[in-house]
């Protein structure tokens, strides 16, 4: 394994949505306020899932993760020709036995454009039953990014009543052009959404907000985002927010860009408040160069494996013919 050092190299975060991937559980960690710890990325030998693995996919988007005690449930879009497909990963402690299960979201009631749903949040919620939350653009001209809602009695489905939850805000909202990447976590408060969003007014600065409600459906829409590149040294938009409930704290991680970078690191950060992310302590814990035969992170997300937290990530081949995914463990 490769142990990767604090360097700030790239990735190519060309998601299949605007400008501009994790998921939450029950597990009501502590916050706490100590400083937060640097985490690094280690770097296997082989990827969890090799490029032209999985039958009619080329290109594997990380797009949610469920880490629970026993096993690890990833959603990933398999793409082909522009075509994509919503399908369940799952493995345990044996991370060489990986099951394929559909989900049936692709069959959910949602008419959007390409690349259709991107599902980015799996949440069991108080009740017990589990909720699905992504984002996409309704199929009809003009239209502007939604957050729908999807229930089930299981983490990996099947998916039904597909609702919209969230719009982008009004004209002069910070919000008010795009919303994308909702992060829902249900804590002893109440259920948070954690999401990115730009204005009208600079469509390619990307900063992150937090919605909050009592049952999931009803949100009260946060008046100025939580998080903005200017609270970031040498940040110029915010990206791909995540975050992952552990025992005693959370992880925060985000895409960071700086100036014009096209393949901007991913940053990590432990021991912060789900609804007061900061950029203070996020350190990079992976870059493209840090991966074999990469020409960039495309997609990713936040697990907790038995052996601790993780990055499920998608990496670019060089030739451009599709991508791997990688399961990467973080370690302070």
């Amino acid at each position: 394994m490769k142990k990767i050092g604090l360097v700030a190299a790239s990735m190519l975060v060309g998601a299949c949505a605007g400008p501009g991937a994790e998921t939450s559980t029950t597990v009501e960690p502590t916050t706490t306020t100590t400083t937060p710890a640097p985490l690094q990325g280690v770097v296997p030998d082989q990827p969890l899932i090799p490029q032209g693995s999985v039958e009619g996919a080329d290109y594997l988007f990380v797009s949610a993760a469920v880490s629970l005690e026993d096993a690890v449930h990833a959603y990933i879009i398999g793409f082909r020709d522009n075509q994509g497909e919503v399908m369940v990963m799952t493995w345990g402690d044996d991370e060489s036995q990986v099951t394929t299960s559909d989900p049936m979201v692709d069959e959910l009631d949602l008419d959007l454009q390409i690349p259709g749903p991107m599902p980015t949040s799996v949440t069991q919620m108080p009740d017990g039953s589990w909720a699905m939350y992504g984002f996409g653009v309704p199929a009809a001209a003009g239209s502007t990014p939604i957050v729908w809602r999807a229930s089930s009695d299981s983490p990996i489905g099947p998916w039904r009543e597909v609702t919209t939850v969230y719009e982008v805000g009004g004209p002069g909202a910070w919000d008010g052009a795009w919303i994308d990447f909702p992060t829902v976590t249900v804590t002893e408060d109440g259920v948070s959404m954690l999401y990115e969003g730009a204005s009208d007014a600079e469509p390619n600065t990307s900063h992150l907000g937090v919605a909050t409600s009592d049952d999931g459906i009803s949100w009260v829409r946060p008046d100025a985002p939580t998080m903005s590149p200017e609270d970031c040294e040498d940040v110029s938009s915010i990206r791909m927010p995540r975050l992952l409930p552990m025992e005693e704290d959370w992880l925060h991680a985000f895409v960071g860009i700086v100036g014009r970078e096209e393949e901007p690191p991913i940053r990590v950060v432990s021991g912060r408040d789900p609804l007061d992310p900061m950029c203070d302590g996020a350190e990079v814990a992976l870059s493209a160069e840090d991966l074999p035969s990469s020409s960039g992170i495309h997609s990713y997300a936040l697990v907790r494996t038995g052996s601790g937290p993780a990055l499920l990530v998608e990496s670019l081949d060089s030739t451009g013919s599709g991508s791997a995914v990688w399961l990467i463990p973080l370690e302070s």
